[in-house]
């Protein structure tokens, strides 16, 4: 596969397994540490701790699979293959539909390793948890912050797409994952309603709702309306960027 084929995508990828088993094991060697974590803290307690230490690296990861969706559109555009990409299928639709499945798939297996890698470091240090590892609470977590970074991908690689850009489509990507939720912080001191509405269904604030699992949210979209959001917002920037791509000039 050429997106594979790419020093960048590759590095990426690398960082990606690399940073989010670090802060994996970080956080649960600071949890065991400060508190003991054995099957009589419940199912819950043991429940939330094998989430946290799996799932909280993604909210720094989303990130640098943003970056991943980028690279999948700009790095043909910098180089020039896109014209040979064309030549050699010249159904537009086609090549975007192709592409877009294998981001996915790199994304998913990225995703699922740095998850799995979080779920095994949360047992070695607290081997007490592994009974919940087959919990519906667990797993729904898990999936929902697999399914959260791959949907963030994709959402990336639309705004590539548009901006045909790659810096410009990194830091749009920078600005939603990281300064939209701090600039919403600082609105809600206005007492605006709207703003604590929106506030929810920021990229950050459903990946969130996805890695808690499938529970009850006592606010905002819950877990399934989160999952929704996130395709939503994936789809917001997909399609535009897939009539572009196959109405505008490859050069």
């Amino acid at each position: 596969m050429k997106l594979t084929s790419l020093r960048g995508v590759r590095l990426t990828i690398l960082i990606s397994i690399l940073a989010g088993l670090g802060l994996s094991t970080l956080i649960a060697a600071q949890w065991t540490g400060n508190t003991e974590v054995t099957s009589a803290s419940g199912d819950a307690a043991l429940q939330h701790y094998l989430l946290m230490v799996s799932t909280a690296a993604a909210s720094f990861l989303v990130l640098v699979f943003g970056v991943l969706g980028v690279f999948a559109v700009s790095s043909e555009y910098s180089s020039g293959m896109i014209l040979s990409t064309l030549t050699a299928v010249p159904k537009r639709m086609r090549v975007a539909g192709a592409k877009s499945i294998v981001l996915v798939v790199i994304a998913t297996v990225t995703a699922l390793i740095v998850v799995a890698a979080g779920l095994l470091a949360g047992v070695a240090f607290a081997p007490d948890a592994l009974v919940q590892l087959g919990s519906s609470v667990v797993i729904s977590g898990a999936l929902g912050t697999v399914a959260y970074l791959v949907l963030f991908t994709l959402f990336a690689m639309g705004v590539a797409g548009i901006l045909r850009s790659a810096a410009g489509a990194i830091a749009f990507v920078t600005g939603v994952a990281f300064v939209l939720p701090v600039a919403f912080q600082m609105l809600t001191m206005t007492g605006w309603e709207w703003v604590t509405t929106a506030i929810d269904y920021l990229p950050v604030m459903l990946g969130n709702t996805l890695a808690q699992g499938a529970v009850e949210a006592g606010s905002g979209p819950g877990y399934w309306g989160s999952l929704v959001a996130m395709v939503i917002l994936a789809a917001v920037t997909l399609i535009p960027a897939a009539m572009i791509f196959a109405r505008r000039d490859a050069r």
